[in-house]
């Protein structure tokens, strides 16, 4: 089965980047096949201003209440109930060559795993709920907890998918890029540690990034990435979590590691599956 590209532009975006695009795109649905979406929509905009008024927009008509993807290069979601890429081709410019076909393969297996609206609507877990009551944690920050927790799911899928398509190197490339922590991270952390809800909130939030990469330490294993790409992989993982002293990041290691054992194929079970884990660091 053949996926139908429909590509759309707003603003000043260089054709050699919807080519990028394109190509990409259609190289990597060839290689997912069977696992591919009938129709696929890209936006492709030129900056993220234009990013940040689109997703505004679309959000108002839909009511969707979510937020944070404003800053991404490219994000995803099947609000509409059929899979939709939204890349910024100036933040996708400023990534190296490699890099950006990680980015934009990465887009491609979400559209390939989570190409539906029941990827995008969750529940609080039952159990998750009760924890929450002991441990004084209102519904508002479990929502919310619920949410971060199905982008990191949803991301660490998708780079086990693309290990499991020797896509290694480009995730790899797009991981070193893509991951850089700010000095605003780290001012969050000491304002957040000392109260429960926020701290666990941020907590819950840092393992978008963990996860995102971690499939990758598989590969590292395995010998399937170069020794250099490990190396710094290992490196930028640590300096992630390094801000939060000696204690937090074992806990934060940890925690991640015992996610990544228990996920299975199955995205809510998953996502139930991990809120509850991090549950235990509330």
């Amino acid at each position: 089965m053949s996926t139908e590209l429909s590509i759309a532009v707003k603003g000043d975006v260089p054709g050699s980047i919807k080519r990028e695009v394109t190509h990409t795109l259609e190289d990597c649905y060839r290689r997912f096949s069977p696992k591919v979406p009938q129709m696929v929509e890209v936006q492709l905009v030129d900056k993220p201003a234009v990013m940040r008024d689109f997703l505004k927009e679309e959000k108002m008509k839909l009511g969707i209440t979510t937020s944070g993807e404003e800053g991404f290069i490219c994000t995803h979601d099947a609000w509409r109930n059929f899979p939709r890429l939204i890349i910024c081709s100036e933040r996708l410019a400023g990534l190296g060559k490699l890099a950006r076909l990680g980015a934009i393969r990465h887009e491609a297996a979400h559209t390939a795993l989570h190409g539906s609206l029941e990827y995008y609507v969750f529940r609080v877990p039952e159990n998750c709920w009760h924890t929450a009551k002991i441990k004084g944690i209102d519904l508002v920050t479990l929502e919310q907890a619920v949410y971060y927790m199905s982008v990191a799911v949803k991301d660490f899928e998708a780079t086990r998918f693309l290990a499991a398509h020797d896509f290694i190197k480009c995730q790899a490339a797009f991981v070193l890029e893509a991951l850089r922590p700010s000095e605003e991270d780290k001012l969050m952390w000491q304002s957040a540690k000392t109260n429960r809800r926020t701290r666990f909130l941020y907590r819950v939030a840092l393992l978008k990034p963990i996860l995102f990469a971690h499939p990758l330490l598989s590969a590292a294993k395995s010998k399937k990435l170069p020794l250099e790409q490990q190396v710094q992989l290992g490196r930028r993982m640590e300096v992630l979590v390094e801000h939060m002293g000696r204690t937090a990041q074992e806990e934060m290691f940890q925690l991640a590691n015992t996610i990544a054992e228990k996920l299975t194929e199955d995205t809510h079970s998953n996502i139930d599956m991990a809120l509850y884990q991090a549950m235990a660091l509330a």
